[in-house]
């Protein structure tokens, strides 16, 4: 009698696909989802962590055309980082007698290109921010903190009549949102404004020159 021979067993290809996607998304911002540049620094809260509520991600998540970031994420520094953000300069003070030096929006990339290209990555109005000056902190472990892309600006909220002024939202550039950055000086750690440097205009990267 003939015995018939059992055709091998296929398995399906299909697992094997998604954990190669898993592995190529992982390789790509890290597993905790944050950007490469941030993600051995620090480390993502959820809702019911201690401190998460410090952070305050609904005053950073805005609907589109409102600024701030479209979606955000809760982080724990976990080992001191610097951070930059540009500002008005000494000179420029509101009614209060305050420089606009400690705002809330903060970028853990140095700044580069021009001004025009600064504005457009982190969609900053003109009347927010003449993006004159540049200064560099340090954000200290321990600080909880929001990080997130960059939400569009619409030419209302802008406060432009002409409807020109707007800015598309922007995944690349992700933004750091500090609440009450003047009431944390233990995390947010900032040099005198005097160690800050006005920019080029034509590259935020280095000081304008002297003329």
């Amino acid at each position: 009698m003939m015995t018939m021979m059992k055709a091998p067993r296929v398995r399906p290809a299909l697992p094997a696909l998604l954990f190669a996607l898993v592995l190529a998304g992982c390789a790509g911002s890290g597993s905790s989802g944050l950007q490469p540049q941030i993600a051995a620094s620090a480390e993502v809260l959820q809702p019911g962590d201690a401190g998460y509520e410090r952070a305050v991600i609904g005053s950073a998540v805005k609907p589109a055309g409102q600024g701030g970031v479209s979606e955000g994420m809760v982080i724990r520094i976990v080992q001191d980082i610097p951070v930059w953000r540009m500002w008005n300069g000494p000179a420029k003070l509101d009614a209060r007698g305050n420089t606009n030096r400690m705002g809330g929006w903060w970028s853990y990339d140095p700044p580069k290109g021009t001004v025009q290209q600064y504005r457009a990555a982190y969609e900053i109005c003109n009347g927010w921010n003449e993006l004159t000056w540049v200064a560099k902190c340090t954000l200290k472990a321990g600080s909880i903190v929001v990080v997130g892309p960059g939400q569009s600006v619409s030419a209302q909220t802008c406060g432009d009549p002409t409807g020109l002024e707007n800015y598309a939202a922007n995944p690349v550039d992700w933004q750091l949102y500090i609440d009450k950055p003047w009431a944390r000086s233990a995390e947010l750690v900032c040099p005198d404004a005097s160690a800050d440097y006005e920019a080029d205009p034509a590259d935020i990267s280095r000081p304008k020159s002297a003329s």
